[in-house]
């Protein structure tokens, strides 16, 4: 007697071949996949303590979300119309730096419940403060059933790029500060949750770290086996920045700081050069591309067809609520391809095979777990989620990959299993109260913007009656 038998559904595995089964079936037993084939094999091999129905769905990875602020998701369409530079230093980084850890923990919360009801089974979480209450908020990702890394920021320097001074001072740590609280948090949490939470460090972006700094994040990450995420080259200055004060490009600078390799995830990557692919395809080096974060504030192209090519790894990320405003995967998925096609002119490629990898199975690579997750294989953890066909835009059905890129939204996922739990079915979510945490976002909204100083903008004015 197994635990789990998903059946009658259309799987799409991501495994070596890329195989489909049109009638498949999933076989779970203690959180591992035991099988996957056709339904007419795994029902006549398999008794489960539970089967799921899976006529009209289509099962497939986990989607996997490599760039990821849970502190901003309550900052959601606050003032949307804004620069990048702008949004960072008068919304994103004020409201953070006054944020209590009762209002961090509202916004992870949320962003938690939001990613399972959208089909994101495990997530790159980016650069935790103290002032967060980083023990809470990993408390609240194991709660809630999903697989994690969480980042602690690391910095000895306000400035972003070229400018000294631009962080808010509640988010000022000294080097000692920061690379401490990494230290506990790594020793803490790395691996909890029976092995779904892991901790990574998160280095200020250019200009909010010292050289020594950055080539101590690097040495304590090969010294615990952790990885490292930050965002680099994501706008022009910080191209200006690393050749004005070191007269070498973003990658190149990484490079000399040890800030290169496997365990790296950039997000963004919008301003790399041709050399610099290069040198981020011969290091293993991962990118995050955000697409609907950098066409919202027009941060520019990241040159995704060449990274392909050239044999980088490319995930995809959500990025924040205040510059997104959802962490839905799919939507990710469908912009990365338009927004590549329309700007290099081919309305070929890449291909919706691609943009489902990008969110699957490179996703996995990009936080150090495709030997775990981002496929249907057998052994692999059970991480799986079905997508309710049964939609007027989802209908007719004639390929299962277009499908889920082309028409699919996070609305219409029906179950979510993570380790072979069931997170979500029916679209109610099994870990987490989920009015309850609508309640209190909600009502603590107006909250965080007072007590920053911080007033939301509307696009047209708002009456009482």
């Amino acid at each position: 007697m197994i635990d789990i038998l998903i059946e009658h559904a259309t799987v799409i595995t991501v495994d070596e071949r890329r195989r489909v089964f049109v009638d498949g079936a999933i076989a779970v037993d203690s959180g591992a996949i035991l099988a996957v084939g056709p339904a007419r094999e795994l029902e006549g091999r398999y008794q489960a303590r539970t089967c799921i129905d899976g006529h009209a769905m289509i099962a497939l990875p986990g989607l996997i979300n490599c760039h990821m602020h849970l502190p901003q998701v309550m900052m959601r369409g606050v003032n949307d119309d804004q620069e990048v530079m702008d949004a960072l230093k008068r919304t994103i980084w004020p409201i953070q730096g006054h944020y209590s850890e009762e209002d961090a923990l509202i916004s992870a919360r949320l962003g938690l419940l939001e990613m399972i009801k959208a089909g994101t089974t495990a997530f790159l979480g980016t650069g935790l403060h103290p002032r967060y209450g980083i023990d809470a908020l990993a408390e609240a990702v194991i709660e809630s059933g999903l697989r994690a890394v969480l980042s602690k920021y690391v910095m000895d320097i306000g400035g972003y790029a070229l400018e000294p001074s631009a962080l808010d001072p509640g988010l000022l740590e000294t080097g000692e500060e920061s690379l401490r609280e990494a230290r506990r948090m790594i020793e803490r949490w790395d691996g909890a949750g029976d092995g779904r939470l892991h901790t990574w460090i998160s280095p200020r972006s250019v200009g909010g770290c010292s050289v020594d700094l950055l080539r101590q994040v690097s040495a304590l990450a090969a010294h615990y086996g952790v990885g490292i995420t930050a965002h680099w080259a994501e706008v022009e200055n910080n191209v200006e920045y690393t050749h004005a004060v070191y007269n070498l490009s973003p990658a190149e600078f990484a490079r000399s700081v040890g800030l290169l390799g496997p365990n790296v995830t950039f997000a963004h990557g919008i301003c790399f050069d041709d050399r610099e692919l290069d040198l981020l395809a011969e290091t293993g080096t991962n990118i995050c591309h955000c697409p609907v974060c950098n066409a919202k504030l027009a941060m520019g192209v990241a040159r995704v067809p060449e990274m392909l090519r050239r044999g980088v790894n490319v995930c995809l990320g959500n990025d924040g609520m205040p510059v997104n405003n959802t962490a839905d995967m799919f939507r990710e998925m469908r912009t990365a391809v338009i927004m590549q096609r329309n700007r290099w002119g081919n309305p070929l490629y890449p291909t919706a095979a691609e943009a489902l990898e990008m969110a699957t199975i490179n996703g996995a690579r990009a936080i150090m777990a495709d030997d775990q997750v981002g496929s249907l294989q057998v052994g692999k953890r059970a991480d799986i989620i079905l997508v309710d066909t049964r939609k007027p835009h989802l209908t007719p059905v004639h390929d299962p990959v277009s499908a889920v890129v082309w028409a699919a939204n996070g609305a219409d996922v029906d179950t979510v299993l993570v380790d072979g739990r069931i997170l979500m079915q029916g679209r109610r979510v099994m870990t987490l109260d989920e009015g309850q945490i609508l309640r209190e976002a909600e009502a603590r909204k107006d909250h965080i913007l007072r007590q920053a100083g911080v007033e939301a903008r509307h696009v047209w004015p708002l009456t009482n009656g």
